[in-house]
């Protein structure tokens, strides 16, 4: 019995043992995955912070954690809206992991959309043998940045300038280092920045149009240069410019755009408004009993619209005098300053002249917002003629308008032959010979020239002729008080028969522009 009782027990020994050879052969692996928790961190749906320190922990009842797997991925929802678990797999298999021992981290999310971001966040731990948990601790949170940084930005230069009084004005800078001429103009921009609940950690800046810069936190300023003798060089040009910069921070959320204006001196710009005749003297003793109305010669509409008003409408009486009225802009000064107040203006061909550059008093003009006037005094207009008037403004920084406005205008008629008073006069027993007279007159002439008692006047009406459009020969005879061109004409040795004399009165030397003829048809 004793032999059967050890028999059945070796066999169930046995059997024991087989049991659990088989159940080793089926699960040789016996490794259990650990198990991941998050122990600080958002919870699900929360709003946080867009700086946030998570812990984590990781348990594996088989080992130990040695290691965990970090992914924070940005989606509105978690793993991505997912919901079929081969999906999923499939998904947390292709995240960002990193790989660390530590069981902590301050995460710093970006929350620019515009000042937010929904963010996930994947923590898997991994044990001694290499196992990792396949459902990770996960949560999906906003992330919010509350506050954009705020920027200042400053300008400098190497040369004298207007400062602007507010961020909105302009920071003039002149075109030309007047203390040293070889020196470039040197425009220096500085910004500094804070952010209320994070850090700066990079700027992006572009001048006018040109492609944008990202520059890191610590860089604060660049430097422009405009050449004046090499401006295909310079990093700037004459005229407007700004300089837009924009501030990133740690959540990658941007600030408001600052705009910073500066301006390397543009010319000003001068317009020559109109010009007014009027009238010293009726004649060389006699003052009027009453000023005479000034007559109005050129204004800039007449330009701007020739077919408003013709040019007839452009020449009046010959009053000697004149009043100028011009007034010029600079658009790079600061607002509402006034624009340049000094003028050089000269009447070409004339002494009448300012040599010198003159400030003269400015006021308001109906639409015109400045003006100035110049009325010269002395000398009168010297010569019977067109006239060309030429007005350069300059500006505070010493620059002068680089295209003057000019203008021609006249003040002048032109004489008019009288109407049959063209005669001819054969002389009696003299064959061939004819004596040729006749009348003109000059509504402008006498007027206005300055002269004193007992000079001769300078203005007088000259005359030409010819017979059968031959040569053309020239009055010289004059009389002498007062001094006058003669308005006769003697010709000799013409022949019998039918010939035309052709007369001109004439100002100056236009014999087309200011001048007048008539044709007389008469027989030998």
């Amino acid at each position: 019995m004793r032999a059967l009782v050890a028999i059945s027990c070796v066999v169930g020994v046995l059997a024991v043992l087989a049991g659990c050879i088989k159940e080793d052969l089926v699960r040789p692996d016996r490794n259990r995955p650990p198990e991941t928790f998050l122990t600080v961190g958002p919870d699900m749906g929360d709003r946080v912070f867009h700086k946030y320190l998570v812990r984590w922990t990781g348990f594996d009842r088989d080992g130990v954690v040695v290691a965990y797997k970090v992914a924070a991925v940005s989606e509105l929802q978690l793993y991505g809206g997912r919901v079929d678990q081969e999906d999923i797999e499939a998904y947390l298999f292709e995240l960002p992991w990193r790989v660390t021992d530590a069981t902590e981290s301050l995460f710093v999310f970006r929350a620019d959309m515009p000042n937010s971001r929904n963010y996930s966040l994947y923590v898997v731990a991994i044990d001694n043998e290499g196992k990792e948990d396949p459902t990770p601790a996960a949560t999906n949170f906003l992330a919010i940045d509350y506050g954009l940084p705020e920027i200042s930005i400053k300008i400098s230069s190497n040369v004298d300038s207007i400062l602007p009084d507010q961020l909105t004005e302009v920071y003039t800078v002149p075109a030309y280092n007047l203390a040293d001429p070889d020196e470039p103009i040197r425009i220096k921009i500085e910004w500094s920045g804070q952010d209320p609940d994070g850090e700066i950690v990079a700027w992006r800046y572009r001048i006018d149009s040109s492609p944008r810069q990202t520059v890191p936190a610590d860089s604060t300023s660049i430097e422009l240069v405009y050449d004046p003798s090499n401006p295909a060089v310079s990093d700037v040009w004459l005229g407007w410019h700004e300089f837009r910069l924009v501030a990133i921070d740690d959540a990658n959320a941007e600030s408001e755009e600052s705009i910073a204006r500066f301006a390397i001196n543009f010319d000003p710009v001068t317009v020559i408004d109109s010009i007014w005749s009027f009238r010293a003297k009726t004649d060389n003793t006699v003052q009027p009993s009453a000023p005479l109305p000034d007559t109005l010669i050129y204004a800039r509409a007449w330009r701007d619209s020739p077919d408003v008003y013709p040019d007839v409408n452009r020449i009046a009486y010959h009053f000697g005098q004149l009043k100028i009225k011009f007034h010029a802009t600079d658009v790079d000064g600061p607002i509402g300053d006034p624009p340049p107040g000094e003028f050089k203006w000269v009447i070409l061909g004339t002494f009448l002249k300012t040599e010198d550059w003159v400030s003269n008093p400015c006021g308001t003009s109906g639409s015109i917002d400045f003006y100035c006037d110049v009325t010269p005094s002395w000398p009168y207009l010297d010569s019977d003629r067109p006239y060309t008037l030429v007005v350069r403004s300059r500006d505070r920084y010493g620059k002068a308008d680089g295209s003057p406005d000019t203008i021609m205008f006249e003040v002048n008629m032109a004489p008019k032959i009288v109407e049959g008073s063209l005669k001819a006069h054969p002389f009696e027993g003299v064959e061939g010979k004819v004596k040729f007279t006749w009348d003109a007159i000059d509504p402008d002439e006498g007027y206005g020239w300055g002269v004193a008692v007992g000079e001769y006047e300078q203005a007088m009406i000259k005359y030409r002729y010819r017979i059968d459009g031959g040569i053309w020969q020239y009055v010289t005879a004059v009389t002498r008080a007062p001094r006058r061109y003669k308005k006769e004409a003697i010709v000799e040795g013409l022949e019998p028969g039918h010939h035309t004399f052709e007369l001109h009165a004439y100002n100056g030397d236009y014999f087309e522009t200011r001048a007048d003829r008539d044709t007389l048809d008469f027989d030998l």
